[in-house]
């Protein structure tokens, strides 16, 4: 048992969403939740044309970081207005469709962890602040529905990143800073919870502690980041029991 003085001081927990909070297979999420979208399209944009372009976009999300005035939602759209004439009421039109008659396909992909529900549920129960910081390259009701499928609670957490209301993604310090300041908790006084060793751990760009989930690992090559506290989820959920109030 840690004495007080060498506990850390987490005022809040930043939770990535899979790999960590659930297993989810993305190698085929994404392509299929793409093609969709492309199909819908087809008599406007040639399918493969249609997603080579957004999934450009939303690597262009990850590779480059926005100036904070424009939302990740926004440039998503103006790319795809860009570059392909497409206006942004038919790709509008297109996620609706998806979200009510396609989305519901995708759950078999997505399957839940019951012990990290247990940890979310013991972080909530001690009145801390909880954001689901998974990264938001896409709408609010993808992100909504891959919670509830892995049993998760949106109420357990003060804030939830989406490409609707983020500016920044995954490994930018922006996005972790914005986070923080909507907390308005010192970075340094912010956990983040991750499986992805390039995107989660560049929380510490920030000054924030990280903890390496090392289930499913995802490592991208890239920039090493500090990494002093990893384990399953049982570790996991040990570490918070030692260090949260």
């Amino acid at each position: 048992m840690l004495n007080d003085r060498d506990k850390l001081d987490i005022q809040a927990v930043l939770f990535d969403l899979d790999g960590t909070l659930l297993r989810a297979q993305m190698t085929e999420f994404i392509p299929r939740y793409v093609h969709a979208l492309a199909a819908y399209c087809a008599d406007r944009v040639k399918p493969k044309k249609f997603e080579k372009v957004l999934l450009a976009a939303i690597r262009d999300l990850i590779h480059t970081e926005g100036d904070g005035s424009t939302t990740n939602e926004e440039r998503v759209y103006a790319t795809m207005r860009r570059e392909l004439k497409l206006p942004e009421e038919v790709l509008s039109d297109s996620l609706e469709h998806f979200r009510d008659n396609g989305l519901a396909e995708l759950r078999g992909l997505i399957h839940p962890v019951p012990l990290a529900q247990k940890i979310v549920s013991s972080c909530a129960e001690k009145g801390l602040p909880l954001v689901l910081a998974t990264n938001p390259v896409f709408p609010r009701f993808m992100i909504q529905a891959r919670m509830a499928w892995a049993e998760l609670h949106e109420s357990d957490f003060i804030h939830v990143t989406s490409y609707e209301n983020s500016y920044y993604c995954k490994p930018q310090s922006g996005y972790f800073q914005d986070i923080a300041s909507r907390l308005a908790i010192p970075p340094e006084k912010c956990l983040m919870v991750g499986n992805d060793i390039n995107h989660d751990l560049a929380a510490a760009s920030v000054g924030m502690t990280a903890y390496l989930v090392d289930i499913w690992l995802v490592d991208r090559g890239g920039p090493e980041w500090p990494c002093v506290y990893r384990g399953d989820h049982s570790a996991l959920q040990a570490f918070l029991a030692e260090h949260l109030s």
